[in-house]
């Protein structure tokens, strides 16, 4: 006969036959005893059984069939993941305030699941998703459709997704936030100093590397790649609000974790315009953020940039260069 040992004391038996957490039966081999185990959430109350199996019930055609009823029956995408089968993942593995992270977005169904889950259960979950512009094929119902890439799909879907959740859901929908912000991977906005050897020391390259030292900012590039590169660098959430104002005489940018509104709602300003003067500075200051972000082209000259300084130092505020 093996050796038996006990599981649990006799006292955490008791208890677990009072909340009906065992099972006793007879077998073929005798008198068996088994366990029911619960998930549970932070507060011990029970959220149902264990799971056994996330992938009971589904198939890789359910994922077909919704890409079909979302493009209009139109072949987009090939074999994409069940809605279903994410659900059931961040049901498991999430709470509502979760960030999730996919690395391989793909068709963006992902994206789709988090903001069903959040429709249904009121959840502020949030999505990343990260996929490489990978070409589709020129004879592929995708290109012939205009989606040149695998990121204008997941965008389409994800687009068209929300506004399906949206209006199935009606009046009790709520907040629910179903917008998205798209970022692509790009060399820096700012001009680096070229410190590579001069052939031949041809003077006149060296005068014009010289005479470009002032330009920080890349001509090509829009006010909002250099804002979000400004937020990156300063470890400012992408998701946070960005609102364009006027300041003084100048355009800037207001960054916050809303829509700009008054006083409270700069936490970084950033003014990409040139001509910067002191009176610019100080209505800068009034809105009190926490830093102003200045290219340092921008201002006329040494004696206007000293005086930024003081200002702003006299108000407590920083002030970072580009």
């Amino acid at each position: 006969m093996p050796k038996r040992q006990w599981l649990w004391s006799k006292e955490r038996t008791y208890a677990a036959l009072e909340k009906n957490e065992l099972e006793i039966y007879k077998g073929n081999d005798g008198w068996q005893v088994h366990t029911k185990q619960y998930l549970r959430d932070e507060e011990g109350i029970e959220r149902g059984g264990k799971m056994f199996s996330i992938i009971e019930n589904i198939y890789t055609q359910h994922g077909t069939n919704e890409m079909l009823d979302i493009f209009g029956n139109a072949k987009i995408f090939p074999f994409p993941k069940p809605i279903d089968f994410l659900r059931q993942l961040l049901q498991v593995g999430t709470d509502k305030d979760s960030i999730i992270l996919d690395f391989f977005s793909g068709s963006a169904t992902t994206a789709h699941a988090v903001m069903q889950l959040n429709a249904e259960d009121g959840g502020n979950r949030r999505f990343i998703m990260v996929q490489l512009p990978e070409a589709t094929d020129e004879k592929s119902e995708a290109y012939k459709a205009g989606y040149k890439n695998i990121c204008e799909i997941g965008k389409e879907r994800i687009r068209r997704a929300g506004a399906k959740i949206r209006d199935e859901a009606g009046l009790t929908l709520g907040d629910l936030d179903t917008g998205f912000r798209v970022l692509k991977l790009d060399t820096s906005n700012l001009i680096a100093w070229d410190a590579s050897p001069i052939p031949g020391h041809n003077l006149d390259t060296l005068f014009q590397r010289f005479d470009a030292r002032d330009k920080t900012l890349k001509p090509d590039r829009s006010d909002l790649d250099i804002v979000f590169e400004v937020m990156l660098k300063m470890g400012i959430h992408l998701d946070y609000v960005v609102s364009e104002i006027t300041v003084g005489s100048k355009k800037c940018y207001s960054i916050g974790p809303k829509a700009y509104e008054g006083i409270e709602d700069a936490v970084v300003l950033v003014c990409l315009e040139f001509g910067i003067t002191p009176e610019d500075i100080t209505a800068m200051c009034d809105l009190a953020p926490a830093k102003i972000v200045c290219a340092e082209e921008a201002f006329a000259d040494s004696n206007v940039m000293s005086n930024a300084h003081y200002i702003l130092q006299d108000r407590g505020i920083e002030m970072k260069l580009l």
